[in-house]
């Protein structure tokens, strides 16, 4: 070989040796860069463990407590629920039933109050014929009787008034009627 191509190939074999010491290098750091994030997770998992656990330990005791009670209450609210629609239900007939009765007594005394008044009505239709009538007969002969009576009281005689003939008046200043 040649001594240009020994130069080469050393300089080829030192470059690729130092090529792979920097792998190396670069390898190790991310390998330390790894380790401390799995020991910073690791961490965390334990605070996270350390919070959750007892939470979901005591979530699990107070579901026990209160499920028996949360059991109890939901059958209670169905049958309060149950009694209640069969309640409404007792309730709406009678108010429909009471409704009923008090339509029948309100025409019942519709018809009373309307009979009451149309009797009254004729009533007073019969009075007024009955009273009126002679009353207009008394009214009318007094007024007669009025009349004869200051006829012959006063001296003189009675002529009837007339009315002036009023004239009317023009414009010009001798209310003549031309134009």
């Amino acid at each position: 070989m040649t001594a240009n191509t020994e130069t080469i190939l050393i300089f080829f074999v030192a470059f690729t040796g130092v090529s792979v010491l920097l792998q190396a290098g670069v390898l190790f750091a991310i390998f330390f860069s790894l380790r401390k994030t799995a020991k910073s997770v690791v961490e965390v998992t334990e605070d996270l463990k350390a919070i959750v656990v007892p939470t979901v330990n005591s979530s699990r005791e107070l579901l026990e407590r209160i499920s028996p009670q949360v059991i109890t209450i939901s059958a209670g609210l169905a049958e309060l629920t149950e009694t209640l629609k069969k309640e409404s239900r007792g309730v709406s007939f009678s108010a429909s039933e009471i409704m009923e009765r008090v339509n029948r007594q309100t025409q019942r005394l519709d018809a009373m109050l309307t009979g009451g008044l149309n009797a009254v009505e004729k009533a007073s239709e019969v009075v007024e014929s009955a009273v009126a009538a002679p009353v207009r007969q008394v009214n009318g002969i007094m007024a007669a009787i009025r009349a004869v009576v200051e006829t012959y009281r006063s001296d003189t005689p009675r002529t009837p008034r007339t009315r002036p003939v009023s004239r009317p008046t023009y414009p010009n200043a001798d209310n003549d009627p031309q134009i």
